[in-house]
């Protein structure tokens, strides 16, 4: 395994694990530009981006639809909710157990690979 060392050396575990475990999707983000220079980290956080994201933005979209419906699609926001909090706990745990490796997150983690490599594209 030889090659040069990364920027992110020793704290490659612990950027995984704040990529998917930090205000998400806030906190995916930031990993993603903090571990530029590791391809793994910049992965993981791409891709804690891309589900977390795509959760907050039908999180947003079941709240708009919840006002127009004057409250009658609230419940379906806390099944929303609990449902991204358990993927929360996946991306979580499956990061610790990566040991700083590449996460694969079961069911939506095939349709975020496709969108993985533009997420990387943004911190070069």
């Amino acid at each position: 395994m030889g090659g040069a060392p990364s920027a992110v050396g020793g704290n490659k575990n612990l950027y995984t694990i704040l990529a998917w475990a930090l205000f998400p999707p806030i906190g995916s983000l930031i990993f993603l530009f903090v571990g530029k220079d590791d391809p793994d980290v910049k992965h993981n956080a791409a891709a804690a981006t891309v589900i977390h994201g795509a959760a907050l933005i039908v999180y947003i979209i079941l709240i708009i639809l919840s006002a127009v419906t004057l409250g009658l699609l609230t419940p379906l926001l806390f099944v929303w909710y609990a449902l991204w909090f358990i993927a929360w706990v996946v991306g979580l745990v499956l990061a610790l157990q990566a040991n700083g490796a590449r996460v694969q997150f079961p069911v939506v983690g095939a349709m975020a690979e496709k969108y993985v490599p533009m997420v990387e594209g943004w911190a070069k």
